[in-house]
Formats: C-alpha cells, structure tokens, sequence
C-alpha cells in the first residue's frame, strides 16, 4: 500500500475498454458458487442487445490457500468515468477494476474485502477499514468514538488516497455500499445490531445533516438528487435526498421472505439522466423503471445489474 508501489495488471478481454453497451450485470446466480460461471453480462438499455464474457480470475495469491480460478463475477459497478469494479468469490484479493485500455488491476492488492462496493468521485473505491488489518494499524490514529474509518483505495496502486469517517456505532465488518454524492451527500448500509436490522445512514458532513432509516442497497443518482434503496417490506423506494421525502416505485418479486437482504441483490443502478433505474429480483430477472411513471420493462435474465 506504499505510495509509488508498482502497478500490476493485466489484459482483459476488453482491448478498448470495457463493452460500450450501457449496463453491466452478473450473468449467473451470486449465491450459488459456479468456477464456470460468465464474469460479466452488458445490455443495452431497450434489451435488443446482449453480450457475455468469461475471464479466467484467480483469487488468493496472498492466502495461505494459494491460488484458486474461477470466472464468476459479482455485484458490478460503472465509475462515473467509465471503469468497471466487480469482485470475485474466495479469499483476498477478490476485487478488480478494468480502465479505459482495458487493463485489469486488483490481482496483487488483497487490502479490499469483496462485497458492493462502490466508486467515490474521482475513481477510487470506498470502504471500512477493518480493525485487524495491516491497513487500519497505520490510519488507526485517525479513528474517532462510535464512529467508522472509511478509506479511499486506489486499487491501481494498491493505496490509500484519502480517509473519512461515517458517524455510526457499527462493526466495519458489517458497513456496506458506501456512496457519495457529487454534492458531498454519503451514504452507507450498515447492521443495527441493538435493533437486528439493516439501516441506511444518509449524511452531508458540511450541512451536518444526518438521518438514519431502515433499508437496504442504497444507491444515489447521477445527479445526486435522489437515492433509491429497498424497504423492509421490499419495496424499490425513491428518497429525496435535499428534503428526505420518499415514494413507493414496486414491491420487488422473491422467493422467500427477506430475500432482499440476501446476496441476490445490490444498488439498483441509474440511468445517466437519473429518469431510470434497473434492478433485478430473486428469480435473477432484470427490469428497468422509469422514476416519475413507474413505467416497468423487462430487460432480460440476470443480477445486480448497473447503468453506465
């Protein structure tokens, strides 16, 4: 995690950068491990086009279980610049980052956890630190009471480029999803472990605005106006993020009770004029809903989809 450390990448299928067509998806089922598995899916954003692509992946090359392959892909992201961040089933390192050129970093930095995460502004990628790693001991002077260490990580580099805190009493081990805003608006999903819940804590550290709520997968749009996440009741809602105001959009399909919080689902993506979003239900079907008419269309077989 030096500054200055090497970059390490390699070439993935995608010589030119990753697929033009605009939204990204997982091809198999997240919760059911496949080493066979497609790596990534790419439709576009009427379903008329699809395309699939298998990378072969290898996780744990700082583990004691060695190296292991697989292909599977999990929960990917667009930067707001056009990279792509998936992560990979196993041990550590499990995330990847594909560039404009096509090089894919990630293979040789195991200080990032797999899980949802997601990009800040400027292309990094945000997450906990957690209280036994090699990274906390270095930043655990930056800590402050009931509050969680979040990192700024250049996968690229395999560096920290900046740290900030999110004022909740959590175990870093169970925050997830962080977001920011282009307005400086954070987000994070964490588990009450009083209340035996997950919540959302919506917070803007200049306007020391701070509301917590129960839900899960929040994702903020393009224009940082809205954020959408799933109720309880596993309802996709709408929230308002300047007055807190929310709308019902559609109460999401699933198999089982609560399978909404399962590793079925993720942030529902935004289309780049934040009219749109595509998320997917339990049975792996991917759908796009318009934000204002609640007009919904199906896109195809897929999970956690997200809109470049």
């Amino acid at each position: 995690m030096a500054k200055g450390a090497k970059l390490s990448w390699a070439r993935s299928p995608f010589s030119r950068g990753p697929s033009s067509v605009e939204i990204v998806f997982s091809p198999d089922d997240p919760h059911l491990a496949n080493p066979q598995a497609q790596t990534l899916g790419f439709l576009n954003a009427s379903g008329t086009e699809r395309v699939e692509f298998s990378l072969t992946l290898y996780q744990g090359s700082r583990s004691v279980f060695g190296r292991m392959r697989t292909s599977q892909g999990l929960y990917p992201r667009w930067s707001h610049s056009g990279e792509l961040l998936f992560s990979i089933p196993g041990v550590p390192p499990t995330v990847r980052v594909i560039d404009h050129r096509g090089r894919m970093f990630g293979s040789r930095c195991d200080t990032l956890e797999q899980g949802r995460l997601t990009f800040d502004q400027e292309g990094n990628i945000l997450a906990p630190f957690y209280q036994g790693s090699a990274a906390y001991q270095k930043y655990r002077g930056y800590a402050k009471p009931n509050s969680v260490l979040v990192a700024r990580h250049d996968l690229k580099n395999c560096r920290i480029d900046g740290v900030f805190w999110l004022p909740i009493a959590a175990d870093p081990r169970f925050v997830e999803s962080i977001g920011e805003s282009p307005s400086g608006w954070l987000v994070a999903n964490f588990y009450d472990f009083e209340e035996h819940e997950y919540k959302i804590l919506l917070y803007h550290p200049g306007e020391k605005v701070r509301r917590i709520f129960p839900g899960r997968h929040p994702s903020f749009s393009d224009n940082g106006e809205w954020l959408a996440y799933y109720r309880p009741d596993e309802y996709l809602v709408i929230h308002k993020v300047s007055t807190g105001e929310e709308r019902p959009l559609v109460k999401v399909e699933s198999q089982w009770d609560g399978m909404l919080w399962g590793s079925e689902f993720s942030m529902p993506g935004w289309s780049p004029d934040s009219e749109w979003l595509v998320y997917n239900d339990s049975f792996g079907r991917i759908y796009k809903i318009q934000r204002e008419s609640g007009q919904r269309i199906y896109l195809g077989k897929g999970w956690s989809p997200d809109w470049r």
